[in-house]
């Protein structure tokens, strides 16, 4: 790594993740530019990374307004690869913003290239557009690298499963392994918050006749992570059959994981803790949403923000704590 420390430019940074991951990895880095829309997501980084310049739309950057950099960061929109998504790929309008990250790559000729989206664009129906992302890498000068990596296996007690693309360019390219899986140190029950406001509480009445799963028997060392699912939704996506041809049967669903999270998402509603005798169920607090993405003591500022931006900013982020230990292979190897 440069003495001087690395230039980066942040491309769809929500929070700034990639900023805040350096930042944990002790990296020497300055941040020269982000590229993000979402006004929340836009306030949240301009609070915690002050006095740098947005350059929005990434459809819309000028190339010459660009400054120099040697590490481009972006975690590009999922949702055409999702598993939750409708398997368009490619063909979906959000799918192209890829293309942006190649302009931007090829024109600026950076050393480095780091990024992310959901396990989903790895599975067998998205592998034409999975091989043509690796390919345009290439093209355009990199060595790329990737892993399906769960945040659980990196210290995060999150079940949280991520496709990590590290690249380099050709010419400084000494090969890279990723970080090894390691045991976790800390789970659900050291990040849950104390005290929490009666509105959290899942309540009989917000129940609402969801049917209750069985449970794993035990006292209450660890907390469980709880998830509402629709019983009927594998059937309409096997059968290929528009969604609500079935009718939506719902039950609650319990991580047998215990102590670590299911995904921490933008619908806060979906998912929940509990007790392991099931009691006491709430819905998790925008605070140990961040702390489930690697804000373990609370690093970042979400001053003047409402609950549900809160949300969205942690379920559409970054693991600071996996990414961190990325960058540090990356950079302190």
């Amino acid at each position: 790594m440069e003495k001087e420390g690395i230039k980066v430019f942040d491309m769809f940074s929500g929070y700034g993740g990639a900023e805040f991951a350096l930042d944990k990895a002790e990296i020497k880095h300055e941040c020269v530019g982000f590229s993000e829309i979402k006004k929340h997501a836009i306030k949240c980084f301009e609070i915690n990374h002050p006095g740098i310049k947005n350059y929005g739309d990434c459809t819309k950057i000028n190339i010459n307004t660009l400054p120099n950099f040697d590490l481009l960061t972006g975690g590009f929109p999922c949702q055409p690869f999702s598993e939750a998504g409708k398997h368009k790929g490619e063909l979906d309008i959000r799918g192209t913003l890829f293309a942006d990250i190649i302009r931007i790559a090829e024109a600026k000729n950076p050393k480095y290239m780091l990024l992310e989206n959901v396990k989903g664009l790895t599975f067998k129906n998205h592998k034409k557009t999975f091989d043509k992302i690796l390919s345009e890498i290439g093209r355009v000068g990199y060595k790329v690298y990737w892993k399906v990596m769960n945040s659980k296996d990196y210290g995060t007690p999150q079940s949280r499963e991520r496709v990590i693309f590290v690249c380099f360019r050709k010419d400084i390219d000494k090969g890279f392994e990723f970080p090894k899986e390691e045991p976790l140190k800390i789970y659900l029950k050291d990040l849950i918050e104390k005290d929490v406001p009666e509105k959290y509480n899942f309540t009989e009445k917000r129940f609402n006749g969801y049917m209750k799963d069985r449970f794993p028997s035990g006292d209450d060392e660890h907390i469980v992570s709880v998830a509402i699912r629709n019983k009927n939704r594998s059937k309409h996506q096997q059968l290929g059959l528009p969604y609500g041809t079935f009718p939506k049967q719902y039950h609650l669903v319990f991580n047998k994981d215990i102590g670590v999270s299911y995904a921490v998402k933008s619908a806060s509603h979906e998912f929940m803790i509990a007790t392991m005798k099931l009691e006491n169920i709430r819905g998790l607090t925008p605070k140990e949403c961040f702390r489930l993405m690697g804000f373990f003591n609370d690093e970042i500022n979400l001053d003047g923000l409402s609950e549900s931006q809160k949300y969205d900013l942690a379920g559409n982020g970054w693991d600071i704590n996996l990414v961190s230990k990325i960058l540090e292979k990356m950079f302190h190897n």
